[in-house]
């Protein structure tokens, strides 16, 4: 999950192999390593794709939310209660009855196995065949994702993140099933959960000048944000003092001691936009600039430096993965956490104190006098595609994939994100809120298969809703776009992830204390040499037809 939009080419490594977290993603990481909002990436050169014809966008009309986004913006809408009597809207059982297999990703611990899992038995009731469901943590997935595609093993159905695969529209066109003339254009209304995702996102899903998947989409929620305890502070007289860097530091030493630690992990990220580092790269097609290279990375890591050398982040910072950091906030340990806005509603997965509250803070600059922009997430989380092997199945798995996607509100976007009443959830007025059960059974990542139009929604508190929309009306005019967003860089697809991981194994490094700050700037120059100046001249290339079509 991030704050800054990722460049393409992201990957969701880093988030667990360093202390950086979260922190890298929206840093660094959204530069060239990992995150957990993984950039789709868009795909080929836009000239190369200027002829295919976008899915036709059809939004489904069948729920009103409470209060209204602005997708054109990236902005989500919200709904303060679930509807009454939510309504079947798919006919029959969809697919064709026969196995499917997935490979999907998660952020969240693992669920019971199919024969002790009711929620997994139920959903291959609805599905009508049964599934074999391959449920990868994120901090594995790269490594375990591209050894599925050297040994010919991926199932019917994989979700991933583009920036994981090296040279990534090779391996579609080998691996995936063409996937155009069943979307483009009018097509997709055979599809109608899959017509309602917003148009943006489906630039993650086409390269080659073909559709090769379909996005899970996001936007201003897959922003990375500083979080803070609201309740736990309030307890206890405390506040966070946002007004520049060294008030933030203050507080953060304010907010240590004993048992407790301010931070769970390094929020580079917002250090970075405090000093105004570019979401991603900077510029347009007459000339971008890579956010490696602004003058703001060095004074930032030195401050992220400061927050390790004092011990104002968690002393397991740098080994232990997101879902623990999580657990770490839910009991006080931390009353801080960079995370996505869209694993706000993740929480209540996690044993929670009476009252627990979040607030979002928003960057300083870090001399003071004002507020910092924050890096706008992608619109697009991962995407999904159907093995080329399972070609003869594909409107069927189609069908299956539409199904998973069905809008808020209805009676199948109930049972996906909430099970069975009595077993896995339990209503509050029309509010299903989640049992133990459906806590673990339901984490089998159906929302990284597929998904609608993101709707902020808390089960047991509307106005943690109301505070959800509220923040993201407040970050989305102002966040900052990645501007290359979208497109796609052979050297990228190729060399990305080697040499972001040389950039991202530094920037540890120089957090920790191993290696002087200044160290960056040379880094930075064998990262242009080894393939970052090839990088932006493909982007400015790409850019610039994007501008001419």
């Amino acid at each position: 999950m991030t704050t800054s939009t990722p460049t393409p080419g992201l990957t969701r490594r880093s988030l667990v192999r360093s202390g950086l977290g979260l922190g890298a993603a929206a840093g660094i990481g959204s530069l060239s390593l990992a995150s957990c909002s993984n950039e789709g990436r868009g795909g080929a050169a836009a000239g190369d794709n200027a002829s295919v014809t976008r899915p036709d966008y059809i939004p489904f009309d069948g729920v009103a939310l409470d209060l209204e986004g602005d997708e054109e913006a990236g902005i989500s809408g919200a709904m303060l209660n679930y509807p009454e009597d939510p309504q079947p809207v798919h006919e029959g059982t969809p697919g064709d009855g026969k196995d499917i297999g997935f490979f999907v990703p998660t952020n969240t611990p693992a669920p019971p196995g199919h024969d002790s899992n009711v929620f997994w038995q139920e959903l291959d009731k609805r599905l009508g065949c049964t599934t074999a469901i391959s449920v990868v943590p994120t901090g594995d997935f790269a490594d375990r994702f591209n050894t599925a595609i050297a040994g010919d093993r991926l199932p019917d159905i994989f979700s991933f993140f583009p920036g994981d695969v090296p040279s990534l529209p090779s391996m579609l066109a080998e691996r995936a099933t063409d996937l155009t003339d069943l979307l483009s254009g009018g097509a997709v209304a055979d599809y109608p959960f899959l017509a309602n995702v917003p148009p943006k996102a489906w630039d993650a899903c086409i390269y080659g000048g073909k559709i090769f998947a379909i996005p899970v989409p996001r936007g201003v929620v897959q922003t990375t944000v500083l979080f803070a305890r609201r309740d736990l502070l309030d307890s206890e007289g405390l506040e966070v003092d946002v007004s520049s860097l060294e008030s933030f530091l203050d507080s953060c030493k304010e907010l240590t001691g004993g048992n407790r630690w301010a931070l769970p992990q390094v929020p580079l990220g917002f250090l970075r936009q405090m000093f105004e580092v570019p979401n991603g790269w900077s510029g347009d097609a007459d000339g971008l600039t890579s956010a490696h290279e602004h003058e703001g990375q060095e004074p930032a890591l030195e401050a992220a430096r400061r927050l390790v050398q004092e011990g104002l982040t968690h002393p397991d910072a740098f080994t232990v993965d997101q879902p623990q950091r999580k657990t770490w906030i839910a009991n006080g340990t931390t009353p801080l956490i960079f995370d996505t806005m869209s694993a706000w509603p993740d929480f209540g997965n996690f044993p929670l104190p009476d009252g627990f509250l979040l607030e979002v803070l928003q960057p300083p600059l870090a001399e003071g006098g004002g507020v910092a922009p924050v890096h706008m997430g992608p619109s697009t989380h991962n995407i999904t595609s159907i093995s080329k092997k399972s070609e003869d199945r594909a409107a069927a798995l189609l069908d299956v994939l539409n199904y998973i996607a069905a809008p808020f509100g209805t009676a199948e976007h109930l049972f996906l994100a909430y099970g069975t009443e009595g077993v896995h959830h339990e209503l509050r007025g029309s509010n299903p809120v989640l049992t133990e059960t459906g806590r673990s059974e339901l984490q089998l990542s159906q929302k990284y298969m597929a998904q609608g139009p993101w709707v902020h929604f808390n089960a047991k508190d509307s106005s943690v809703s109301q505070a959800q929309y509220d923040a993201s009306m407040e970050l989305g005019p102002t966040a900052t776009r990645n501007p290359v967003e979208g497109l796609f860089s052979e050297t990228q697809s190729r060399k990305g992830r080697q040499i972001g991981t040389a950039l991202g194994d530094l920037e540890t490094d120089i957090i920790q204390g191993r290696k002087p700050v200044s160290a960056w700037s040379e880094a930075v120059a064998t990262w242009k040499k080894n393939g970052g100046d090839a990088i932006r001249d493909e982007f400015q290339k790409a850019l610039g037809e994007k501008a001419e079509g």
